[in-house]
């Protein structure tokens, strides 16, 4: 496929697990940008039991490594997760607000995207406009990894938020034990309670919170930017 690179934001709308939290300004998506057919970044993931090497691929967000993957890197003369072929959602040079330069934020799922208010403290340009997906900065300090700059608000991450509202879960944001970027539980784990967290970034499966929560960073956020920064 034709490679290319460009600044972007990309989601899956079946994943359960997600990660939106970006530790440098310079996010850019690999691939054939175009269609959608992004390419893997795989992480070490420890071991499967057998003791193989396992790698997590942190743009189609699953596990690689298994006989089947080491067959068809042979076969391919190229390291692809099982997903690869599987066009994502994306959006190139999104809006990026950042929360030092507005007074107010409001963010609400609409359709396939997300309407999006924001208000200037001062000489900054207000926002009136629905979008498919935006990115928040000015956030440096909030959550663990102390070199995250940048949360990504996609439409999976903000439906997950809603979800688990509207069913009375309890909520938080569990930072990975391993990496220390912030968990986001998506679909059927955004409608329930659990313990036992996967990371989207790193791919870490042993992450236990204290007690069964939903873990969302856009949750970290408003509560962090409580009168400032709403999600709906």
């Amino acid at each position: 496929m034709p490679e290319s690179e460009s600044g972007g934001i990309c989601w899956s709308d079946a994943g359960t697990v997600g990660n939106i939290a970006v530790a440098d300004s310079g996010a850019m998506l690999r691939g054939d940008v175009g269609s959608g057919l992004l390419a893997c970044d795989f992480a070490s993931a420890g071991k499967y039991r057998n003791g193989v090497p396992r790698w997590w691929c942190r743009t189609h967000q699953g596990y690689w490594g298994v006989k089947a993957d080491l067959l068809a890197v042979d076969r391919l003369g190229v390291k692809r997760c099982k997903a690869a072929g599987e066009p994502l959602a994306f959006v190139l040079d999104p809006l990026l607000l950042d929360m030092r330069r507005f007074a107010s934020v409001r963010v609400v799922a609409r359709g396939e995207g997300m309407h999006v208010r924001a208000v200037p403290a001062a000489t900054a340009i207000g926002v009136d406009a629905c979008l498919r997906a935006i990115a928040l900065t000015g956030i440096d300090g909030i959550f663990a990894h102390p070199d995250i700059v940048q949360v990504n608000v996609t439409p999976p991450a903000l439906r997950a938020l809603n979800e688990a509202r509207s069913g009375a879960r309890l909520l938080g944001c569990l930072d990975c034990a391993r990496c220390r970027y912030p968990h986001l539980d998506l679909g059927a784990f955004a409608r329930n309670e659990h313990r036992r967290h996967y990371c989207g970034n790193c791919g870490n499966d042993s992450t236990h919170s204290k007690t069964a929560i939903v873990s969302n960073p856009l949750f970290a956020l408003g509560e962090y930017f409580a009168g400032r920064l709403r999600f709906d």
